[in-house]
């Protein structure tokens, strides 16, 4: 049975911004995309010590559940080019572009979804018992349901 370490990424405020941009990209939870650099970086072979960056800012912690298996590996590679796993890990979020992610990452990327705030002008959520809920339903389905053509898009912020 896998199990997981909860490891702290330390990262930079430029590491962390690009972890969290990416995540954003492919709609995919920080842990992923920072697991899939660290397997990444695993698989582009020993690190070079003279492309060491330091840390670049104040520490922004990242905490996320790691296989254990992908910690002793990235635990092995940062020992091994003579450093520890959170400079380490910034140095692979520095290297790793957007291509480097698996295809269907990029295909499952869709610009627009409907559950976006953006399609819609305003986002509306509850918290319902089950008796709420079960009535809930039942008006819903009472109601048509408008097609797009019946509500157009809300304009996007700085758009004609």
């Amino acid at each position: 049975m896998p199990t997981s370490i909860r490891m702290d990424a330390r990262l930079d405020s430029m590491t962390r911004q690009k972890v969290d941009d990416l995540a954003t990209r492919f709609h995919r939870p920080r842990a992923a995309v920072l697991c899939h650099i660290m397997q990444w970086g695993l698989d582009c072979g020993p690190m070079d010590t003279r492309e060491q960056e330091g840390l670049q800012g104040h520490v922004h912690h990242l905490y996320c559940y790691v296989d254990s298996h992908l910690y002793a590996a990235v635990h092995k590679a940062a020992t091994t080019a003579g450093m520890t796993i959170a400079p380490w890990v910034r140095h692979m979020v520095r290297r790793v572009t957007v291509a480097d992610f698996p295809g269907s990452w990029q295909e499952a990327r869709s610009e627009e979804r409907s559950h976006d705030s953006r399609v819609y002008g305003a986002r509306f959520m509850l918290r319902l018992d089950a008796a709420s809920e079960t009535t809930l339903q039942r008006l819903a389905e009472q109601v048509p349901r408008p097609t797009r053509r019946d509500h157009p898009p809300a304009p996007r912020a700085g758009g004609p």
